[in-house]
């Protein structure tokens, strides 16, 4: 009997959370919409300001935002998915709803002055809010909650990204390393969708250049590309690396010294201004117009990479508002285009693979951005993205812009850590050598499942 019943109830199940999904990527995806639209009007109007009006704004800026976040919403610092996160993981998805003006304000007043960060992580704060509120709207149960903040995770990537695809993975994928919530897969796609449609109903548009040609793999190109995709890996650990650096030493001076939080903003706009004045205005805000060009295979700066590294890790580490993708985008393309030339690539290949590696390394996403490659750049590169994605993931390590991230996945024998918690948590320590470890200790089934957002 109960073979015969089965299917109806599965039939069921996909109509309910097809429609849930679909109603919060509609939301998701007009509030997303009209940030995007704000933001970009703000930094075309601040991007013909002289030079001296953006010595001013940018500490300005960060002092604004410094205040909004301090009085009106400590959970809108930093880069918003890491938020969500948290609060996916330790509250079922539980989201302040002034969390989400206050987010777009703070984020708009980092990135039109000046400060380097990127546009989703606010996009996917703002998603999962709105989804939140969604679930308080109908009284859903803490599951119900949790499953519908990761559609607003989702929809929000792809809103940004215009890559419904790879945003319904990212969403899931950006939650915990080495694990896919498969019943998550199809509520994640309906939301992700819809909010793209309605997206580009209400007049936005993406444009990425399309790669023309494929590299043609043998045993060299392969060996290469490993290397190519170790070096990627290895300049998203120096971005971890600062910011969680910066970040720390802010939290130490706030405990220690008892320093007024909204100062810091203030003092990561003035140094963005001094990093300004000694490399360009190129590696503030955005950076979309650099990124454009790299992927369109103009030379770039030698070491561009490394000045927006140092850019984005004074602005995210030192407490303003944005998020970390985009940036990561920036960082892996100019890193691809320098790297291109050693590596006998063309300039345009090697950006495209660069970004793709970079930011699959920082975020801990492999599936994810290998299927963005392909959404944004076209399937000939299907197998390049593989081959530089993965030993860019394994070389991080148990490294993450996301430190919330839970763990669900050992990369290595060899450097053990504890399975089912969060990777700030799990990494505590020192790291011990392969001859003195002993076995990690695993968390239970019931606090692995909990942790790893698999708790209903």
């Amino acid at each position: 009997m109960r073979k015969i019943w089965e299917p109806l109830f599965m039939g069921r199940q996909l109509i309910y959370w097809l429609v849930l999904g679909s109603i919060a990527g509609a939301l998701v995806g007009v509030v997303a919409t009209y940030f995007l639209k704000l933001l970009f009007w703000s930094v075309g109007g601040t991007a013909h300001w002289p030079t001296w009006a953006i010595v001013v704004a940018l500490p300005l800026g960060g002092l604004i935002t410094g205040m909004l976040i301090h009085y009106f919403a400590p959970d809108a610092a930093g880069h918003g998915t890491e938020a969500v996160i948290r609060a996916v993981h330790r509250q079922s998805g539980k989201i302040n709803w002034k969390v989400a003006p206050i987010k777009a304000i703070a984020t708009i007043t980092t990135i039109a002055p000046g400060g380097s960060a990127g546009k989703e992580g606010p996009s996917a704060q703002i998603g999962a809010a709105v989804a939140s509120a969604l679930a308080d709207l109908f009284h859903f149960s803490p599951e119900q909650r949790q499953r519908i903040v990761i559609c607003g995770i989702a929809a929000g990537f792809a809103t940004v990204f215009g890559t419904p695809v790879a945003g319904a993975i990212l969403g899931i994928e950006v939650l915990a390393i080495g694990d896919l919530w498969y019943e998550m897969l199809l509520p994640s796609f309906a939301a992700s969708v819809t909010a793209y449609e309605t997206a580009r109903f209400l007049g936005l548009t993406w444009s990425y250049p399309r790669a023309t040609a494929a590299l043609g793999l043998n045993f060299a190109v392969f060996w290469k590309l490993a290397l190519f995709g170790v070096i990627a890996g290895l300049v998203a650990y120096l971005l971890v690396l600062l910011m969680d650096g910066l970040h720390h030493a802010m939290e130490r001076l706030k405990s220690e010294r008892h320093w007024w939080p909204p100062l810091f903003p203030l003092i990561s706009g003035a140094a963005l201004v001094v990093l300004m004045l000694v490399a360009g205005r190129s590696y503030n805000g955005l950076s979309l117009p650099l990124l454009g060009h790299a992927l369109s295979g103009h030379p770039v700066p030698a070491f561009g990479w490394a000045w927006k590294l140092l850019a984005v890790g004074i602005t995210l580490g030192f407490g303003m508002s944005g998020g970390i993708i985009t940036p990561l985008f920036v960082i892996g393309a100019t890193l691809g285009s320098a790297l291109a030339i050693p590596f006998h690539l063309p300039l345009a290949i090697g950006a495209e693979l660069g970004m793709i590696a970079v930011t699959a390394a920082g975020a801990n996403t492999p599936i994810a951005l290998i299927l963005m490659g392909m959404e944004l750049f076209g399937a000939r590169l299907a197998p390049e993205f593989l081959i530089v994605v993965i030993p860019a993931f394994v070389i991080i390590g148990n490294n993450s812009v996301y430190p919330s991230q839970r763990v669900r996945l050992q990369k290595s024998p060899w450097v053990p850590i504890p399975v089912g918690r969060a990777l700030e948590e799990a990494t505590k320590g020192p790291l011990p050598l392969p001859w003195t470890r002993k076995k990690p200790p695993e968390a239970s089934e019931a606090e692995s499942q909990k942790a790893s957002g698999h708790d209903g």
